[in-house]
């Protein structure tokens, strides 16, 4: 009898291409930007989202607090789902090493947050206040069943955001889910938000890894904020190789 272990997609095995293109691949010292396969899947993993450059990053908890870190300061605010994985599930981060607070909002069972209530959870200018500077999503959303946020929804967010002067980030995890759930391509999920994460540990199969995607100059600041995690990897194209079979 084979037993299927249906826990989760973080059980997923790399497949044997992958560990063919993990014995081949071409490495060098990524923190100094010298890993071509890293460099390679980067490039790849930003034309997917629709944005101008990637970082790779050892997890997808670690790519939401690297962006976390590069769009606030300590002290500020962002607004979040009361059930969003970066609430809930990722320690703390932001206001353990970062000083920012979360804003909660109540997630809907369809995963989104009313704009209203985001609006109304935007902080006035106030000395008294932290300073709004963020809104985070999450498609496909976790803890609300796996449910895809629409494009639509999600421009819709984002023109609120950019109206108040605030950047949108977007934990998208299994945003390749959303994409086949929806049938479109994953850029109309992704083109809004100035910034986002996905994963390739889950259902893209790669062994570990995730990708965070913005403008250069959100990158080049993100660089910054990796490091200070410790998450600056030497010949890391060992396990990028895997993430670029998967996005191939």
């Amino acid at each position: 009898m084979k037993v299927i272990d249906l826990r989760s997609d973080t059980v997923t095995l790399p497949t044997p291409e992958m560990r063919e293109a993990m014995y081949r691949a071409e490495v060098g010292d990524d923190v100094y930007g010298e890993d071509p396969t890293v460099n390679r899947l980067q490039e790849m993993a930003a034309e997917r989202m629709g944005k101008e450059a990637a970082l790779y990053v050892a997890s997808g908890t670690m790519g939401n607090l690297v962006a976390l870190l590069t769009h606030c300061g300590r002290g500020d605010e962002f607004i979040v789902g009361d059930l969003a994985h970066t609430f809930l599930y990722e320690a703390g981060g932001s206001a353990a090493l970062g000083g920012i607070h979360p804003r909660t909002v109540p997630n809907q069972p369809d995963g989104t947050l009313r704009l209203d209530d985001v609006e109304a959870a935007i902080r006035p200018e106030n000395i008294h206040f932290p300073r709004t500077r963020l809104i985070c999503l999450e498609n496909t959303h976790n803890r609300c069943g796996g449910v895809a946020l629409t494009p639509e929804y999600t421009r819709a967010v984002c023109e609120l955001a950019h109206r108040h002067g605030l950047a949108v980030h977007l934990d998208g995890a299994r945003i390749f889910n959303a994409a086949i759930a929806l049938g479109v391509d994953v850029k109309e999920l992704t083109k809004d938000v100035d910034s986002v994460m996905f994963c390739l540990s889950k259902g893209l199969a790669a062994p570990v890894g995730s990708v965070l995607c913005g403008s250069r100059d959100f990158i080049a600041e993100a660089l910054r904020a990796r490091k200070m995690l410790g998450g600056g990897m030497r010949q890391a194209g060992i396990i990028a190789a895997a993430g670029i079979v998967a996005l191939e």
